[in-house]
């Protein structure tokens, strides 16, 4: 991508002569279907260009939210560039779903959101609404405890270009440029950016080269517009997914303690992989477990959406087509394989002797394509809004592993497929909802109902060479009801109750422990949000409570499948439920303040531990039950703070201040509330200043100061744990993502 070649073409005369115009549509139908107004009775947080491009330090868009209320974040590499994840009232990934201009980011087997794909994201964003809990109805899989809805359509149609070099940390860099041409005649305008972000990470080796290309045209007139949006995104980040041994985090630790440790780990060949314990001892924090050198993920991935909107009469019509297409693979090096998990024998040598494994270089892919539409209606009827709505999708996704390279079998070409499996979705959703005034201006109800029937089968071979096959049908209903009451410009109360199911994803179906004889479930969810705000001409308040009760959630066991995710089960009956708290403050002409905190109390009333007992050749299972435990990475406590300085200003420039704070409480590798299972709580204290234009050109520079008290802490973790001889004989493996500590980067942009 050569930023030169953007920017001849951004200077062209043809520029310089578009007329400049700044027209601000209201959002499109596709995104008001997924959002939720000032009056809607759900829980949401509503983030402008400005939040988001105020701590955008090339990092993903997760960590752009890490001060939302109830949010946590973590990163792969430990500095947010690569591999992010984002959790919600302790939700994760999978259960938050993501829409951009309305249409579905998840991924439809595995359900989660792989930012990475997308990279400098935050740059093109001109509106963001989180909704925690069941909020309004969705597009894709099923929201299962919050909702993301992206706008990237809503920027105002103005000329200019923006150009971004940053550099920080970690030999961190971005380089980007977004221009508007504005209206350049008979409607039309386009807009776009083009990105590259680079890191090596915290993480040794755990680095990230990124690519992202967004182009929009549109085309407006007196009653509606219609734009064609592209996203094209590529990553190659090198492994970290991983985790670093807990045990080697701790400062006290010594030397001795880490090789004691690994004698008893096979992760470390029981301390024979000296090359590796002697990286973790020398590293300890930034350890990366791999260390072959093309040990990396490398996906593309391409986004084109057509959306139309056209208001007849009183009525406003959308329609959108989209298609979501990628393909990739992450690479590995294996040491000491069998050929029987590759479905080969082993060759036999000129002296009839045959090796007992081999090393093995391999790839797996996945080459999947989502196509859809979705149509939205809205109509005022007297006092009342109807607005209905109709999705359908349908995916496919083509699993398969290459052998590369191995090492043994002479006869094994490079590009041999040793697993190859397929999986189709086709998705069906419709809603209607309908608002009204039960006493005008007084108390407002709002009522929603969604219908959603989901068809998913797979079949083939898996990578561990086992066929399998399923084909599940689902029908959810999910109905909604809430209430929103007005008695004054300044006060507001809300209510509501919702229902939400969800069918599991891909994971949880090929990766079902089976020590038990039912299938894995659907999950459903009860979520009961109620509010109050109330605020004046220089200060605001919230407090909200929930609670969402489950039924057969999927939890994570502690335990990762071959390719890093968690392995679920489900559990009968469980629950999060707590308080939100909202504040701010202008304290004088030059300072503000805000900040929230949450107080939740998340927990699984009856939980079954199964341990394996490798003391005899055939392993024995012993079960644990554990009676009201704590749901795994739900921190009862999480808290931020922002107070924001503008140190100086005149006419034509300012400088600003803020400090940012973010604590989040203990949380538990698994679900068993072991102490010796879980991460410690931390505080991490964030700073930036920014010498800023007055106007919405010229030149402006941020400096961020991220975790400046250096606090070592990490944000996500897996555990596992057997037996070797009865429960005195336990070993527990733990393992952590530890973030970065005092780390640093400058943003230089220029707008004109």
């Amino acid at each position: 991508m050569r930023i030169s070649i953007l920017f001849i073409f951004l200077f062209s005369s043809a520029f310089f002569q578009a007329q400049i115009d700044s027209i601000n549509l209201i959002h499109p139908a596709a995104i008001t279907a997924v959002t939720s107004d000032e009056r809607a009775p759900f829980t949401h947080s509503d983030f402008d260009a400005e939040d988001l491009n105020k701590r955008d330090a090339a990092q993903d868009l997760p960590f752009l939210l890490r001060f939302a209320p109830s949010v946590v974040v973590t990163s792969d590499a430990g500095n947010g560039i690569g591999y992010t994840g984002m959790r919600i009232r302790g939700t994760d990934a999978s259960r938050v779903n993501v829409t951009i201009n309305g249409v579905p980011l998840n991924d439809a087997e595995s359900q989660g959101v792989y930012w990475v794909n997308l990279p400098d994201l935050g740059a093109s964003v001109s509106g963001l609404q989180i909704q925690r809990g069941v909020g309004t109805s969705t597009i894709g899989a099923g929201a299962f405890g919050a909702s993301v809805a992206v706008n990237t359509l809503g920027a105002i149609v103005k000329p200019g270009v923006r150009a971004v070099l940053g550099m920080g940390s970690f030999n961190s860099s971005r380089e980007s440029v977004s221009w508007n041409t504005g209206m350049i005649g008979n409607g039309f305008s386009f807009d776009g950016r083009a990105s590259h972000v680079s890191s090596d990470g915290y993480i040794d080796r755990a680095s990230s080269e990124l690519n992202s290309l967004y182009t929009s045209v549109a085309k407006r007139w007196a009653s509606g517009r219609m734009s064609l949006t592209t996203m094209l995104g590529s990553e190659r980040t090198y492994q970290a997914w991983n985790g670093v041994p807990k045990l080697a985090t701790d400062e006290n630790v010594t030397d001795q303690e880490i090789l004691d440790w690994a004698a008893g780990s096979s992760e470390y060949g029981y301390g024979s992989d000296s090359e590796r314990v002697t990286d973790l001892i020398e590293n300890r924090r930034t350890h990366n477990y791999y260390n072959y050198e093309n040990e990396v993920d490398d996906y593309a991935q391409n986004h084109l959406q057509l959306h139309f909107d056209q208001r007849v009469g009183i009525a406003d019509i959308a329609m959108t087509l989209y298609s979501t297409s990628g393909a990739g693979f992450y690479e590995q090096f294996r040491s000491g394989d069998s050929f029987q998990s590759y479905g080969l024998e082993a060759p036999m040598f000129p002296d009839s002797t045959s090796p007992e494994s081999t090393n093995v270089i391999r790839r797996r892919w996945l080459d999947n394509t989502l196509l859809g539409s979705i149509i939205n209606l809205s109509v005022p009827i007297k006092e009342a809004k109807l607005d209905a709505g109709f999705a359908y999708s349908t995916y496919s996704g083509d699993h398969f592993g290459e052998i590369i390279w191995m090492q043994h079998a002479f006869d094994v070409m490079p590009g041999t497929k040793y697993y190859d499996n397929v999986g189709n979705k086709h998705d069906m959703s419709a809603y209607s909802r309908i608002s009204f005034d039960l006493i005008p201006r007084l108390i407002q109800v709002q009522g929603e109902a969604q219908i959603r029937s989901v068809l998913y089968t797979s079949n083939g071979v898996d990578s561990d060479l086992q066929d399998f096959m399923f084909d599940h049908k689902m029908l959810f209903f999910n109905p909604k009801l809430g209430l929103d009451f007005r008695p004054s410009e300044n006060l507001r109360a809300f209510a509501s109750v919702a229902i939400a199911n969800r069918e599991p994803a891909r994971s949880d179906y090929l990766d079902h422990p089976g020590w038990g004889s039912a299938l894995i479930k659907p999950e459903r969810l009860l979520n009961i949000e109620t509010g109050f705000k109330t605020y004046g001409n220089k200060w605001a308040a919230e407090i909200g409570l929930y609670h969402m009760g489950y039924q057969d959630q999927l939890v994570a066991t502690g335990a990762l499948n071959d390719v890093g995710n968690v392995v679920r089960i489900n559990v009968p009956n469980s629950f999060r439920q707590g308080v939100e708290l909202q504040g701010g403050v202008e304290i004088s002409s030059r300072i503000r303040w805000d900040g929230n905190l949450t107080l939740s109390k998340n927990k699984i009333e009856e939980f079954d531990e199964i341990l394996y007992d490798y003391v005899s050749m055939i392993p024995t299972i012993i079960p644990i039950t554990h009676l009201n435990t704590d749901i795994a990475f739900s921190p009862s406590v999480v808290a931020a703070s922002m107070i924001g300085i503008k140190v100086w200003s005149n006419d034509k420039n300012s400088i600003n201040f803020e400090h940012a704070a973010k604590f989040v409480g203990k949380q538990y590798l698994d679900n068993t509330s072991n102490d010796e299972r879980s991460l410690p709580s931390y505080l991490v204290n964030d700073f930036v200043v920014r010498w800023s234009p007055e106007s919405e050109s010229g030149l402006s520079v941020s400096v961020f100061a991220n975790n400046i008290f250096n606090e070592l802490y990490s944000a996500n973790g897996w555990t596992y744990s057997y037996l070797d001889g009865g429960l005195d004989g336990m070993v527990t493996e733990n393992y952590v993502f530890p973030q970065a500590g005092r780390h640093g980067f400058i943003n230089i942009v220029y707008s004109f």
